[in-house]
C-alpha cells in the first residue's frame, strides 16, 4: 500500500456495502465504483452512495483498484471472489477484503488467496438497515471495525478505517465466530430484548408503537449507564436491589400468556444476579444482600 488514499472498489449492493462506499467517497478516499449482478440492485445502491454503477460483467476499472471491497453475503463470498480472480482483472496488485464477522479472509478467500497480493476482513460493528441513515448520521465516524488477515490485507483494512473516522479492533481469524457471536448478542439480541419487553406491555394494551416510544429511551439510558460505569456500576432494577418479591410478581405476570417470555426472563434474571453479585468486589458499591440473591435464584430457576 501506498501512502496515497487506495483506489476502492466496492462489490455488492446491500446496506453494507453502499453505505461503505458512500462513507469512503465522503472521507476522500478514490471509490471507483460499485459493482452488482443486478442492474437496478447496483443502481439504486450506487445512487445512495454517490458512485458509478456497474452490473453484467465486472468492469476493466476493477484494474486500477488497488482495494476491492466484497461485501456480498457470507456464502456468496467466495464464489464472487473466484469469478472477479477468474476474469484476470484481479491480480497479486490488489488486496482482496470481505465484510463478514463470521469467517476469517483465509477461509473465504481460501480458494484465491495465492492469486492476490493480500486478503482481509474489513467488518463495522453497527447495525447498518438503512444506508441512507448512516451516510446521513456522520457515516462510519467512530465506528469500531473488526480487522483481520494477512499483512496486506490488515494494512489495507486498518488504512480504510482511519480514512472513514473509525478505529480498528484488531482480530484473530481462528476466532471469528466467538466475536460474530458478540456482535450478535450486543446488537441483533437487543432487539429480540424490546420484542419481548414490547410483547408484555402490549398485555397492558399497548401498541407496539406506543411501547417502543417508552422502552427505547430506557433502552438507550441503560446502555449510557453501562458505557460510563461499566457492566455492574450500570446495573439498576429489582435484581440489583435484592427484591424477591418484585422478581416474583414478574415472573407470576408472565406466566399467564407466551411461556417464551417466563423462560427468557428466566435466563436473563441469572445472567444479571451474576453482575449483581460482583458488586460486592467494587468499592464503594452496595452489593445486594447474598441471601436475597439466592432467593431470587431460586425463583428464577422456577421455584415458587
Amino acid at each position: 500500500m501506498t501512502q496515497r488514499s487506495p483506489n476502492t472498489f466496492l462489490v455488492g449492493a446491500g446496506p453494507v456495502a453502499t453505505a461503505l462506499a458512500g462513507a469512503l467517497r465522503q472521507a476522500g478516499v478514490p471509490v471507483l465504483g460499485l459493482w452488482a449482478r443486478r442492474a437496478s440492485a447496483a443502481r439504486a445502491a450506487a445512487a445512495v452512495a454517490g458512485v458509478a454503477a456497474f452490473s453484467s460483467a465486472p468492469p476493466d476499472l476493477l484494474l486500477e483498484a488497488d482495494v476491492v471491497i466484497v461485501a456480498v453475503r457470507d456464502g456468496a463470498i467466495g464464489e464472487v471472489a473466484e469469478r472477479l480472480v477468474g476474469t484476470g482483472l484481479i491480480t497479486t496488485r490488489h488486496a482482496l477484503l470481505h465484510c463478514s464477522g463470521a469467517i476469517s479472509s483465509a477461509e473465504a478467500f481460501r480458494a484465491v488467496a495465492d492469486k492476490v497480493g493480500g486478503v482481509g476482513t474489513l467488518h463495522p460493528l453497527r447495525a447498518i438497515a438503512d444506508a441512507r441513515a448512516v451516510l446521513r448520521t456522520g457515516a462510519f465516524r467512530g465506528t469500531v471495525f473488526g480487522v483481520e488477515g494477512d499483512e496486506r490485507g490488515r494494512a489495507a483494512a486498518q488504512t480504510l478505517v482511519g480514512l472513514a473516522g473509525g478505529s480498528s479492533l484488531a482480530l484473530d481469524g481462528a476466532h471469528m465466530p466467538a466475536y460474530h457471536a458478540a456482535c450478535a448478542f450486543a446488537s441483533n439480541y437487543v432487539v429480540a430484548l424490546l420484542d419481548a419487553a414490547a410483547a408484555a406491555l402490549g398485555r397492558a394494551g399497548l401498541s407496539e408503537r406506543d411501547a417502543l416510544a417508552a422502552l427505547v429511551p430506557l433502552a438507550q439510558g441503560a446502555l449510557a449507564n453501562v458505557a460510563e460505569r461499566g457492566l455492574a456500576g450500570g446495573l439498576t432494577g429489582p435484581i440489583r436491589r435484592g427484591d424477591e418479591l418484585t422478581v416474583a410478581r414478574h415472573l407470576d405476570a408472565l406466566a399467564h400468556g407466551d411461556p417464551s417470555l417466563v423462560e427468557l426472563y428466566q435466563v436473563l434474571g441469572r445472567r444479571t444476579a451474576a453482575i449483581a453479585e460482583r458488586l460486592a468486589g467494587i468499592e464503594g458499591a452496595e452489593a445486594p444482600d447474598g441471601a436475597a440473591l439466592q432467593a431470587i435464584r431460586a425463583r428464577l430457576a422456577g421455584g415458587r
